[in-house]
């Protein structure tokens, strides 16, 4: 032994050290390197068998347990729309903003979801058409910020209904609108840029009629907001497209600028029609969406599935 294994060996901890140690049969403590054949081969078996069954524990794929804890991250209010090539721009619609935690499950599109309010704790329902949202999105666990609306026929969202519904009560479907990805499969996506994680979540979020992603205008905020207004929204989100993801902070990173009038908490347009379908799903969404100016022919995500 070196001089400084001696020096380790002393006191107390040679003492634990040598009760840990093989009696090899003999009564003394020796070290597994000196014990008789029979004994050595009966640890060698002992590890043999260990190590098999450590293997055979990594083969199994862990559950990517999403974070169950988050709070959303806020968006200081801002008066004024403005441009600016470092933003990213989304309609926004003024109803419930939620986090959707989406699995643990052992393969992708089988996760249940439970929907996290800006409090941080879960909602005490789930509506019937969101709770296949799982289905939704190829992941095994995902966590996702965005808000559930219900709408009128025009889009515009309908707050009175949407409250009877997370009550319990039918009526007119609800969606989630989906506008940002923070967890995957186990991995935190929170300290990579906004950019990044949108284009995360447009591969990830397969949408329906019931969920889909918002998309946003880079730079062109001032005719976003315009438009938005036109169409009787709540109001325009402005986020840096280099931001992380602050759990719960309200931060000048994000700004909402909201749309005045009595049209800014979501009522319904003096035409919109009433009505009851409970297949309407996220339609008038997409109609509305296609009427802004995004600069794109679908919406992030959307495809005919």
């Amino acid at each position: 032994m070196n001089e400084i294994d001696q020096r380790e060996w002393r006191g107390e901890d040679q003492r634990e050290a040598e009760d840990q140690l093989p009696t090899c049969g003999t009564g003394n403590r020796m070290p597994p390197m000196v014990c008789p054949p029979a004994a050595a081969s009966e640890s060698t078996g002992y590890h043999r068998r260990a190590m098999t069954d450590q293997l055979s524990l990594r083969l199994e794929p862990a559950m990517p347990n999403p974070p169950a804890t988050l709070r959303p991250m806020l968006a200081r209010p801002l008066a004024e729309p403005f441009d600016s090539s470092d933003h990213l721009f989304e309609p926004a619609w003024g109803g419930r903003r939620v986090l959707a935690i989406v699995g643990p499950a052992a393969r992708p599109g089988a996760g249940e979801v439970v929907f996290l309010g800006e409090d941080g704790r879960p909602l005490a329902l789930v509506p019937a058409e969101l709770a296949g949202l799982g289905v939704r999105v190829a992941a095994r666990s995902a966590v996702l910020d965005g808000e559930l609306v219900v709408v009128d026929p025009s889009g515009r969202a309908d707050p009175a209904e949407l409250t009877r519904r997370l009550a319990g009560e039918s009526g007119r479907p609800v969606a989630f609108l989906a506008f940002d990805l923070l967890h995957l499969d186990g991995r935190s996506l929170l300290s990579m840029p906004l950019e990044r994680r949108r284009d995360q979540l447009r591969r990830v979020l397969h949408p329906g009629d019931e969920v889909l992603a918002v998309p946003a205008i880079p730079g062109e905020g001032r005719a976003l907001f315009a438009a938005v207004a036109a169409q009787g929204l709540a109001g325009v989100l402005a986020r840096r497209r280099t931001s992380p993801y602050l759990p719960g902070v309200l931060s000048r990173l994000w700004r909402f600028i909201p749309v005045g009038g009595g049209t800014a908490a979501g009522n319904p347009a003096p035409d919109a029609e009433a009505t009851t379908d409970a297949g309407a799903g996220s339609a008038p969404v997409l109609a509305l969406i296609r009427r802004l100016p995004l600069g794109l022919d679908e919406p992030d995500g959307a495809d005919s599935g």
